[in-house]
């Protein structure tokens, strides 16, 4: 017979008081795998943090339970819950999972012998961009706003407290929104559609739309919110609203999409969150429609779609990064992007570490890679802003 709710109710506390035995940590992980994760036991972990976080010796406390909350599971176990694990990043550094073979669930706060060194504390990026108007001009947008909106002849802060810039003509002007690397900014079009760019991320747009079409360029990554125009034809009820970027064009009516479009990634990636959208390759022609929960992902091998959880993919506008069994690589390559730094692979080239989990975008780099340090046979050096990658089981050189 399994075991009741209220059975794993009492292993979740043995568990916390480290009283459990092995038998029970698999039946626990087995209900789990099942059922789910209990409310109960979501409150049990978010007591403990809380009473770590107001002692008076926090670090201490946190490091008992860095031993307490770790558990080794089997690769195929997989909570239908996982997402109520990271209700408890308020108090500690982050959560991550990290596996090959077996997989472990970290809840960790670095300790002192464990932090990596450097000479200057890089934090996380912030509102970055500036805009680039039709006669070369370039503005740099206030950072301390997080988007601007384009209404009639004026482009202005979303707040409403002052004007970017009047626009001197009421014929459509080509503007152009940048956000560096550790920057992100968002635009609100002249139809009232928004947009949010991630890190890197350039989207070209007129300061008002043609009649008959609404159509922007994309290189980078955003995340669109089309809203709904209608039109006079019979034909047509809603005007079409179309992104081009590389590889692809997308044609939506009213809906909510992100596009991952970087020059210096193979494929672009557009995940559906809401609404429908039709994706052309622009190699060949051939179109695909998505629904809620496809991503279509279009390059040199074609264009196809696939069921996804939407979540992954639009972590960064939700202000996390959420990682679902990437190479270290790939982790190393997205984090780079967002705290600006170069990721210097010439000590160690790390082949078949996969990691999952999630972390705020708000922790600071060292946070970050110690989080990634201690889950797995990654080691890191700053030197001003690379970061050098090593085995942490090899000796210096």
């Amino acid at each position: 017979m399994g075991k009741s709710r209220y059975d794993i109710e009492i292993l979740c506390r043995k568990y916390i008081d480290r009283s459990i035995s092995e038998e029970e940590v698999a039946e626990m992980l087995d209900y789990f795998k099942d059922h789910g994760i209990p409310d109960k036991f979501d409150q049990l972990l978010g007591e403990e943090f809380s009473k770590a976080v107001e002692s008076t010796n926090p670090t201490e406390q946190i490091e008992h339970l860095t031993d307490k909350v770790k558990l080794n599971l089997k690769q195929h176990v997989a909570s239908k819950r996982k997402s109520d694990l990271y209700r408890w990043l308020p108090y500690v550094a982050a959560v991550l999972i990290f596996g090959t073979v077996g997989v472990s669930w970290f809840i960790f706060s670095p300790k002192a012998d464990d932090t990596i060194v450097s000479e200057m504390n890089i934090m996380p990026g912030g509102n970055k961009a500036t805009i680039t108007l039709a006669d070369g001009r370039v503005l740099t947008l206030d950072e301390s706003r997080e988007g601007i909106i384009i209404e009639g002849q004026e482009v202005t802060y979303n707040d409403g407290t002052s004007t970017v810039l009047a626009l001197e003509s009421s014929s459509p002007q080509k503007l152009t929104l940048t956000t560096p690397r550790g920057g992100t900014y968002r635009v609100t079009l002249a139809d009232g559609s928004m947009v949010w760019l991630n890190a890197e991320s350039t989207l070209k747009y007129p300061s008002h739309f043609a009649k008959g079409e609404r159509v922007v360029e994309l290189e980078g990554e955003a995340y669109f919110e089309v809203k709904r125009v209608q039109t006079e034809s019979s034909d047509v009820h809603f005007q079409p609203f179309k992104v081009v970027s590389a590889n692809q064009t997308i044609t939506v009516l009213g809906t909510e999409f992100n596009v991952s479009a970087y020059h210096d990634e193979d494929d672009t990636k557009t995940t559906l969150v809401d609404g429908k959208v039709r994706i052309q390759a622009a190699q060949d022609r051939k179109n695909i429609t998505l629904f809620p929960g496809e991503q279509g992902i279009s390059g040199q091998g074609g264009l196809g779609k696939n069921k996804v959880d939407v979540s992954d993919y639009i972590d960064w506008k939700n202000g996390e990064f959420v990682f679902r069994n990437e190479t270290a690589k790939e982790v190393l390559h997205r984090i780079a992007r967002w705290y600006d730094i170069e990721i210097d692979y010439r000590k160690y080239l790390p082949a078949d570490e996969i990691f999952s989990g999630s972390i705020s975008r708000q922790s600071n780099l060292q946070t970050v890679l110690n989080i990634m340090q201690e889950a797995g046979d990654l080691a890191f050096e700053i030197e001003n802003r690379t970061v050098i990658v090593r085995n942490k089981f090899k000796k210096k050189n």
